[in-house]
């Protein structure tokens, strides 16, 4: 146990570290307009506009994998609340306005690199453009002060994970009409 608080330290000396040297750099305001970018491009608003615009104006393929794409970022914003809730880390800025809008996991990474690995995975030549926006939205988190660098990384995890899961159940899932 006693080596279990050690690393625990560690890790919050860490986190609290890397995310005030990314936080020193917001002067910048260029910068400040890309790291807005890449934060808006993971609100929830703008992710459902992008698979209403798929779905909608794909082919029946694409909106297939479109819906399959929105099967993983609903089940990713169920497990970011769950775990925000259960952990209820306190945010870098302190903004948090319940334990379900807590740091721990990026709600919008999460949500993002679910989509991202869903559409990776179905369509590969977009890995590279998904990947750079992931990980300019993970960054923008830590950027703003909304999460601690382990915050993202786990999102980032979690949604690799959440995509894959849902590629890999996909002949059960199609079962379900919506997904048909």
């Amino acid at each position: 146990m006693p080596q279990l608080l050690l690393v625990l330290a560690i890790v919050g000396s860490f986190d609290a570290d890397v995310s005030n040297a990314i936080r020193r750099d917001t002067g910048f305001r260029s910068m400040n307009y890309v790291m807005q970018g890449f934060s808006l491009l993971s609100d929830a608003r703008y992710e459902a506009a992008l698979q209403l615009g798929v779905f909608y104006f794909g082919n029946d393929e694409v909106s297939r994998n479109a819906r399959l794409a929105a099967t993983a970022w609903g089940a990713s914003g169920v497990t970011a609340v769950l775990l925000k809730g259960l952990v209820n880390r306190d945010r870098p800025d302190h903004s948090q306005s319940s334990r379900w809008n807590s740091s721990f996991p990026s709600g919008h990474t999460i949500s993002w690199f679910s989509l991202a690995t869903a559409y990776a995975i179905k369509y590969p030549k977009l890995i590279a453009p998904l990947a750079v926006i992931g990980a300019g939205v993970a960054y923008s988190r830590v950027y703003f002060g909304k999460h601690y660098p382990t915050d993202v990384l786990a999102g980032a995890a979690l949604g690799i994970g959440i995509g894959w899961l849902t590629l890999k159940l996909e002949p059960q899932l199609r079962r379900i009409p919506f997904l048909h």
